[in-house]
């Protein structure tokens, strides 16, 4: 990494704004004021255009911080603590009395719980939670609906698994204990009190002329995407304003909470000394980490989040005693690249400050030549959580390496040796230690088999971080009938796109699915988007297929139950639908109309996608045509790739891909007229 700082006084608040539509080569000048660093923009070679403004010389500008949003309501609840309001290991639905789930477990669900994601709850509810130009609150408004016909995948308080949902319900705690609405208490209780003028969420912010430009592939403007689960990743705000508010996390500041409160958020959620089970998740109370860096010898608390929306990212890191606040947000890029940056940035700001960060030591390994037979009995196929997502695997043993094969990878092999410390290391094909290491542990729990494991992630010309992580999971035999098998067999390779979000969400930007039913895998579908994994699901019924995860760690986040089903859409066509519990559908693509030069008009639905195969006679062609202000259309061409929207800033014909689809959306009684 080129690094160009100016670090002036005691640096204290760091706040970076990236565009990052291009490679990533970060030069930062950092500006100081009263002492203390507030700001720093940050620039990543020029712009592809020529014309383009130098990003050091950008105005500050407002970006959707994602899921370190939940930080902020979690610092919400965290005050109702405070003031006596709310008692975190008190049942939720003391404080949501219309919290009901489909399954009885849901009335241990505590405050606590949601806040460092061991509630339970499945994951996401993703209908209209990502929204282009538009803030309807129905996220908000149907989250009671839809988790009132799930069920749990885990006992309330067993593990931690990443939980979008619980911090959905923590906003509807905020404003059922406050008599306010969540964005409101966000305003009076957190913005006005550490002077943040422009930090809110889509209800205040919406089309703010602050917000940054939001831009995909080939530099084509798109118009600003929000997150509609306000309390998940609705915060909108500038870097400065979210070093700001990380700077409340300084020890003795008391601006909004008290120190026992701050001391809860930045506890492990099963802290126990030298017994904490790093390989499970090290969040907080809303904090992603809660780690402890070594620095010159010194032990220096370090709080952590990240935030993901489809087009933004963010990074937050606070070191309380050496009052430390930076934060990272970009148009573009990931949050993890974020992560890598922030973590840089702290450690050059602690080098400053006389406390360098203490490189790790280097492991002794002992190769053995033979592997244990007993390790023989854990051959066969596992779920596996990597940096490629899951995915599933196929491990197997030869007398001194373990192999294993990626499926969903084009069957790419990894090589491991046996080591005297009884767990295995990768090495390359000529049996060398590998360039990206990963050590991995298999595991027995209640009769299941586990893996485990600590990789180092070398982010090119950023830096590194190392994970532990409870990372993958040995399938068990699931017998189904032949008849079952068979059903689901008929439907390998099929694809189905989403139909049921609103016209402006922006999950229509990658709406293919495809299932995947095979002979390896007997008893299993895959439900993913095509050239991708996705989720692995065990067949129950002929029309059901169910989540199964038991690791226990994130790799079981976001997980979900199937089902296939017949519904007869608003327009009167009968379809088969795939219901996912988490509020999604998917229809059928073989089951789509074909669009034409017959077809004049096209009727628009609410939360009703109206789908077609764009046919022969008008492939290769364009369109053009009238549609009401509520309304968009999108394209596909035949490798399920979107080539066009009406969200993107283009004046461009609508192109007509031959093998491609066209989608059109919006609500009841409009209609599309095409020329």
């Amino acid at each position: 990494m080129n690094k160009k700082y100016k670090i002036l006084g005691l640096t204290s608040l760091l706040g970076i704004a990236t565009f990052t539509a291009y490679s990533l080569t970060p030069k930062f000048d950092v500006v100081s004021q009263n002492d203390k660093v507030y700001a720093a923009s940050v620039s990543t070679e020029e712009k592809l255009d020529d014309n383009s403004e130098s990003l050091t010389d950008a105005e500050e500008k407002i970006y959707g911080i994602g899921s370190v949003s939940k930080v902020y309501v979690t610092t919400a609840v965290m005050q109702l603590v405070d003031q006596g309001k709310v008692e975190l290991d008190a049942p939720i639905t003391e404080y949501i009395p219309g919290f009901t789930m489909a399954d009885e477990r849901y009335k241990d669900i505590t405050v606590r719980m949601l806040m460092n994601h061991t509630s339970g709850i499945m994951g996401s509810s993703w209908t209209n939670m990502m929204l282009y130009d538009d803030n309807d609150m129905s996220c908000h408004d149907n989250i009671l609906r839809s988790l009132s016909t799930q069920r749990l995948k885990a006992d309330p308080g067993k593990y931690s698994a990443y939980c979008n949902d619980g911090f959905t319900l923590l906003e509807l705690i905020v404003e059922e204990v406050s008599g306010m609405s969540y964005t409101e208490y966000v305003d009076k209780n957190i913005s006005v009190k550490i002077g943040a003028e422009h930090t809110g969420t889509p209800e205040n912010l919406f089309r703010d002329p602050m917000q940054t430009e939001v831009i995909v592939g080939g530099n084509i403007p798109v118009d600003y995407n929000y997150c509609m689960a306000l309390g998940s990743g609705g915060i909108e705000s500038t870097a400065i304003e979210v070093a700001r508010f990380g700077s409340t996390f300084f020890t003795g500041d008391n601006t909004l909470l008290s120190e026992e409160s701050k001391s809860e958020m930045a506890t492990r959620w099963n802290e126990d000394g030298e017994n904490t089970d790093i390989y499970t998740d090290d969040n907080g109370l809303g904090w992603d980490y809660v780690e402890t860096w070594k620095c010159g010898g010194e032990d220096v608390k370090v709080i952590s989040k990240g935030g993901d929306i489809t087009l933004q990212h963010a990074w937050l890191s606070v070191v309380p005693d050496e009052e430390i606040s930076v934060a990272v947000l970009s148009a573009g890029g990931t949050s993890s690249t974020n992560r890598v940056l922030a973590n840089a940035l702290t450690e050059v700001i602690l080098e400053d400050m006389g406390k360098p960060v203490d490189e790790p030591e280097a492991k002794d390994i002992t190769i053995v030549d033979t592997i244990p037979e007993e390790y023989k009995d854990y051959e066969g196929y596992y779920k596996m959580y990597t940096n490629d997502g899951n995915e599933i695997v196929y491990i197997s043993f030869e007398e001194d390496t373990m192999l294993i094969k990626h499926l969903y990878l084009n069957n790419k092999l990894d090589y491991y040796k046996y080591t005297e410390e009884d767990n295995f290391e990768r090495v390359d094909e000529d049996g060398e230690l590998s360039a990206e290491p990963q050590t991995l542990y298999f595991e027995e729990i209640d009769g299941g088999v586990y893996l485990k494991a600590d990789a180092e992630v070398d982010s090119v010309g950023l830096g590194k971080d190392v994970y532990h992580l409870n990372c993958g999971e040995k399938l068990s035999l699931n017998e189904v009938s032949d008849e079952t098998s068979e059903t689901w067999c008929k439907l390998n390779d099929e694809r189905a796109v989403l139909y049921n979000d609103k016209y402006s969400s922006d999950e229509y930007d990658n709406p293919f699915q495809i299932i995947s039913a095979s002979d390896d895998l007997m008893g299993y579908i895959n439900f993913g988007a095509p050239g991708a994994f996705g989720d692995l699901l065990k067949i129950e019924t002929g029309t059901k297929a169910v989540a199964f995860s038991t690791i226990e760690s994130s790799a079981s986040r976001d997980i979900y139950d199937i089902s296939v089903e017949k519904e007869k859409l608003k327009s009167g066509n009968e379809i088969t639908s795939i219901k996912v519990t988490t509020g999604r559908k998917y229809r059928m693509v073989s089951e789509l109309p074909t669009l034409d030069n017959s077809v004049k008009t096209v009727e628009l639905y609410t939360e009703e996608a109206s789908w077609f195969k764009i046919g022969d006679d008008i492939a290769g062609g364009t369109l053009s045509v009238e549609r009401p202000e509520n309304s968009n259309i999108y394209v596909y061409n035949k490798y399920n790739e979107m080539v066009y929207s009406t969200h993107m800033h283009i004046d461009n014909d609508i192109p007509l891909p031959a093998g491609g689809y066209i989608l059109f959306l919006g609500e009841d009684g409009g209609t599309i007229t095409i020329n």
